[in-house]
């Protein structure tokens, strides 16, 4: 089956998501490539009864490119593997020298896993068709200054009046966002759509009625997928 067929498939994922979701199973939330290492690996375990097909490939932030138009700096290895039932096998990650990356900043871009069973069959109102996995892979320069932990305790919070809240990341680190919770002014308000701060960069979050509001607490992730919270102050617009 061509690359270009199996990705088709992926337009019937939400259709059975909830049937096919669990069965391939990544063992890890994200990745860190240190740009010192010579690669990064991530586990994949088949939970399901039934082997399945698998094809992997780094992209750089479209959902919506297949493996043939990537242009990610990163090879994925095997990139293409039968996983058979309750089976285990490692994906390695290396960097291809086919264009230079930002040296004083983490640079972004996305592992896909595509399973799609050996032979697609229906059994009652279960069809079994392809289903993709996509985590975040950061490519960490060597030498960057301080930590993401630290970075989160140096967020710079701002009240935009009419706009919302602005988040203002001076650190070389993206920054994975859970929530925000505002508290004070009209009573506690909820920011709960998972987002990136991005090094050097900021971040806008629209929320309304924010007169008042003078502290909140930042849930984050961090390297191992692990969460915390931070509290934090904020400033006038």
């Amino acid at each position: 089956m061509t690359n270009r067929i199996r990705y088709g498939l992926l337009c019937g994922i939400l259709l059975v998501q909830g049937e096919v979701q669990g069965a391939i199973n990544l063992l890890a939330t994200r990745l860190i490539y240190q740009a010192d290492s010579t690669e990064t690996s991530l586990m994949v375990r088949n939970d399901d009864g039934a082997p399945s097909l698998l094809q992997a490939w780094v992209d750089e932030g479209n959902a919506n490119l297949g493996p043939d138009r990537s242009q990610a700096p990163f090879l994925v290895t095997p990139p293409v593997m039968r996983l058979g039932a309750g089976k285990g096998q490692a994906l390695r990650i290396y960097r291809v020298a086919n264009r230079a990356l930002a040296r004083d900043r983490e640079s972004l871009f996305w592992l896909n896993v595509l399973g799609l069973p050996p032979r697609a069959r229906a059994t009652g109102a279960r069809v079994q068709i392809a289903y993709r996995t996509r985590i975040k892979l950061f490519y960490r320069p060597a030498g960057l200054a301080g930590s993401p932990r630290q970075a989160v305790a140096h967020l710079v919070w701002r009240l935009e009046p009419g706009q919302g809240l602005r988040v203002r990341n001076d650190s070389p680190f993206h920054i994975s966002v859970s929530e925000v919770l505002l508290e004070g002014g009209q009573g506690p308000q909820a920011w709960r759509e998972a987002a990136l701060i991005p090094p050097l960069g900021e971040l806008r979050l629209p929320m309304a009625g924010l007169k008042g509001v003078s502290h909140g607490r930042l849930r984050w992730i961090d390297d191992d997928g692990n969460y915390h919270e931070q509290g934090f102050g904020l400033g006038g617009g």
